[in-house]
């Protein structure tokens, strides 16, 4: 994103705009986004409302729900809203403040003479689910942050954001009577303006079944408000590994599998006689630093080396990448599960029995 682009600079001209790059003095309390996203906005008035967040994005893509085009056209449809609310303003109740340098995550490695040179967002994901974990009141079900709105049916398109663009059959979407074409206005009391504000919207509901009031147009978005729910199953936030990899969240999560390294390339393969369509990784490190020590020590005892090609992980050989296979340990498997890993060693396939550690 850049101000160099005409239209996004035009329609910027009449906000304040500040660019955040390091959260370590933002008011984590009352300032809320998706971590885990690599560029956020939030619009919002002095007074600590948000009219609408935008910046977000579905498993496959980074980019795919950004463009200068959608950004500037939320730009200019929040405006006519902000002269409404400035002229009857109604401040949110505000949470006292809280710089994410104060969370005892990151006082803890500044006691122990770390730099801290920059507070990243997804490192005040890190010290959130630290904190509650230390204080023994994480909620499993929390994992399940920002769902995309396909867990509940629908598609949105990637300009106009707020435009549903695919319902899928037999879904929760279908049911409530939502189709192609409609036009989302509020869910579950948000104002609804991009992706972004939807699962927003969505983080904010229980894991378990539950109802969620949606108004919506129909047609051009001229015709009146139309009101219907989505009744959401239990466990609808729920997702597969493959579409929660992409979230650097899941680095939190245990068990895991205390090791990493590269995807071989498909020559790499073919040297090596191996299928081009299976998985294989080469490993290039063990967990054996830090407060994660325990999982790289565990992985060795199990005889795995630095520099095997790992072929084989529980009982698949198809994942994709290795952040989905470790999103698939953390959200498939548990402590103490046995988990082998099968390797190829010297031209030779040797299985090695592997008890996840915490």
């Amino acid at each position: 994103m850049g101000r160099d682009d005409p239209e996004l600079a035009a329609a910027a001209a009449d906000y304040v705009c500040v660019k955040v790059t390091d959260m370590r003095d933002v008011d984590v309390q009352n300032l809320r986004f998706d971590f885990d996203l690599t560029f956020a906005v939030l619009l919002m008035h002095s007074d600590g409302t948000v009219y609408h967040r935008y910046g977000s994005r579905g498993p496959d893509s980074a980019d795919g729900y950004l463009s200068m085009t959608s950004l500037a056209r939320l730009l200019r449809d929040t405006l006519p809203e902000h002269e409404r609310y400035a002229a009857n303003p109604a401040p949110p109740p505000a949470a006292p403040p809280r710089r994410a340098i104060e969370m005892p995550f990151l006082q803890r490695r500044l006691a122990a003479g770390q730099q801290i040179d920059c507070v990243h967002c997804h490192t005040v994901n890190t010290a959130q689910h630290d904190e509650l974990e230390r204080g023994g009141s994480f909620d499993p079900e929390a994992i399940w942050v920002y769902p995309d709105p396909e867990r509940a049916g629908f598609t949105l398109d990637p300009e106009r954001q707020r435009l549903v663009r695919a319902v899928r059959d037999d879904s929760p979407a279908a049911a409530a009577g939502l189709r192609i074409g409609d036009e989302l206005v509020v869910l579950a009391d948000v104002p609804v303006r991009t992706l972004a504000d939807v699962q927003w919207a969505l983080h904010g509901l229980p894991s378990a079944a539950t109802k969620v009031a949606v108004r919506f147009r129909r047609g051009n978005g001229e015709d009146a408000e139309r009101a219907t729910e989505l009744s959401l199953p239990a466990g609808w936030k729920h997702c597969s590994p493959a579409d929660y990899a992409w979230r650097s969240y899941k680095w939190n999560l245990s068990p895991a599998p205390g090791f990493g390294g590269p995807l071989l390339s498909t020559g790499e393969k073919e040297k090596l006689g191996l299928p081009a369509d299976r998985f294989a990784l080469k490993v290039q490190y063990l967990v054996e630093w830090g407060e994660q020590a325990h999982r790289g020590r565990a992985a060795k005892a199990a005889g795995l080396r630095r520099g095997d090609i790992v072929v084989g992980y529980g009982d698949r050989d198809d994942f994709g990448s290795f952040p989905e296979l470790f999103a698939w340990t953390a959200l498939t498997r548990t402590p103490g599960q046995r988990t082998d890993i099968v390797v190829l060693r010297q031209g030779k396939r040797v299985t090695l029995e592997f008890e996840l550690p915490r």
